[in-house]
């Protein structure tokens, strides 16, 4: 896996535009409802995390892995929440965020 695509649909209680992504991510009812994905251009795969579903191992190995690019329209965005998301789910992240050196 060289590439990584990603889309997710979010909810938070904090307003984005005024409290920012690290305020909205950490906010006690964040939440990611939906992840998409497509590895290396590849067909795209909808997670419906709301429903219980879990991001693969695969694809939490190549988040975490800084040899894939990450491309996603608002990275700095996706980052910060999946950040959240990993953390929640008992990722240790070496750090409080994922590192932003292969994102895109």
């Amino acid at each position: 896996m060289q590439h990584l695509s990603i889309d997710i649909e979010t909810y938070s209680s904090v307003n984005l535009q005024k409290a920012g992504v690290y305020k909205y991510a950490e906010s006690p009812d964040f939440d990611i409802l939906l992840f998409g994905y497509s590895v290396d251009g590849g067909a795209v795969h909808v997670i419906d995390l709301a429903c219980g579903k879990k991001i693969p191992a695969e694809i939490v190995d190549a988040l975490l892995d800084e040899s894939v690019t990450k491309w996603a329209f608002n990275a700095q965005f996706e980052r910060v929440c999946l950040s959240r998301y990993l953390r929640d789910n008992g990722v240790s992240l070496g750090g409080y965020c994922l590192d932003p050196v292969s994102w895109h």
